[in-house]
């Protein structure tokens, strides 16, 4: 079941974190990457505001790893709207959305619950003494930072 993620609200769990600054989604983009090579959930992470140089949506895995920005004159919000339906777990404490959720009949998530289940998994990854990046996430990683494999 794919997670359908308000970024915003998950920074806003972290009280280390500043909302909007590149580090802060780096930071929950590197968290869901390790969710995502773990679990092979299909995930969809929404940031409010504009991209930090880089295009308007990223497809920045091969296996389903989706990173969306709201176009001008719209909210995050709005796009996490338009992605909600069947089959797809919300990941957010808003209450807007939360309760669109609900309306909707779909599941949902609150932020803490998921960091929480972040953190399990990336307890779970510590414990496992030769882990290595796969080629996915090379891949990913160099995409981001803007260098070609």
């Amino acid at each position: 079941m794919p997670y359908l993620i308000d970024g915003n609200n998950l920074i806003g769990v972290y009280p280390f974190l500043e909302q909007g600054t590149v580090r802060s989604r780096e930071f929950v983009i590197r968290r869901l990457l390790k969710f995502h090579h773990l679990t092979g959930k299909k995930i969809i992470l929404v940031f409010d505001g504009a991209p930090h140089a880089s295009p308007h949506r990223w497809d920045i895995s091969p296996r389903n790893f989706t990173i969306l920005f709201p176009s001008f004159g719209e909210s995050a919000d709005d796009v996490i709207k338009r992605n909600l339906k069947a089959g797809v777990v919300l990941v957010s404490s808003d209450r807007e959305l939360v309760e669109e959720a609900r309306r909707r009949k779909l599941r949902w998530m609150g932020t803490r619950d998921f960091a929480r289940l972040l953190e399990r998994f990336q307890q779970e990854q510590r414990e496992k003494p030769d882990w290595k990046p796969t080629p996915q996430e090379m891949e990913v990683w160099l995409k981001i930072f803007g260098q070609k494999p």
